[in-house]
């Protein structure tokens, strides 16, 4: 019997796979209109407030949020309450697995730090497929501040991704979580109103990474 208390959205009965360019250099600078990924907010039954970007380099995975809306303010440590983004990575993608392996990653970046916190890892992984987190200051995070919006720059290097091997794995699964003050989010694929995304990989997109 279907459980009417579902609310399932059109995404829920596609899966996407999508082209990710290289970058010439590991820096989201360099990120360009190529990199830019589709707006897939009608199928979530959202409305976007923000245009999303990603690229891939031996050395890691850069990605550019830009926000066309004001800052409002971030919060720690219930960093979806605040303006934030997460991102999520499987550099395997495997989509055979219905819980987070090694390979899987969780991050979360604030527009501004609280706290002294501004980026890290928050992975939660089954006991037996646990890895220590990321070392923060790895993390590459640049936030450019606008009257009328405001622009992430963000760089995860290879070393804060396990599994990382372009070479050998041509594949990335991926979905963010763009979060606001008091307002609803963008979701890319996956909504949180119908599956905490940070358990189902099996559920993210998928990018192949492209030259």
């Amino acid at each position: 019997m279907f459980d009417s208390s579902i609310n399932l959205t059109p995404s829920s009965f596609f899966s996407f796979e999508l082209d990710c360019h290289s970058l010439p250099k590991p820096d989201a600078r360099a990120l360009s209109s190529k990199h830019v990924l589709p707006d897939l907010s009608e199928l979530c039954n959202e409305i976007a407030f923000a245009d999303v970007f990603i690229g891939w380099n031996p050395q890691g995975v850069a990605v550019r949020v830009v926000v066309n809306q004001p800052y409002e303010r971030s919060a720690y440590p219930e960093f979806a309450l605040g303006d934030s983004v997460e991102l999520f990575i499987d550099t395997r993608d495997m989509k055979s697995a219905g819980f987070n392996t090694r390979f899987c990653h969780h991050f979360c970046f604030l527009a501004q730090p609280v706290e002294q916190f501004q980026a890290a890892e928050v992975t939660r992984f089954r006991t037996e497929d646990t890895h220590e987190h990321c070392n923060p200051k790895e993390l590459k995070l640049a936030v450019d501040l606008k009257k009328n919006g405001y622009t992430y720059d963000l760089f995860i290097p290879k070393k804060c991704l396990v599994g990382y091997d372009p070479e050998q794995f041509d594949r990335l699964g991926f979905s963010y979580k763009i979060n606001r003050w008091g307002k609803p989010s963008q979701h890319f694929g996956i909504t949180s109103a119908e599956f905490p995304i940070e358990q189902y990989p099996s559920l993210w997109c998928s990018l192949r990474l492209m030259t």
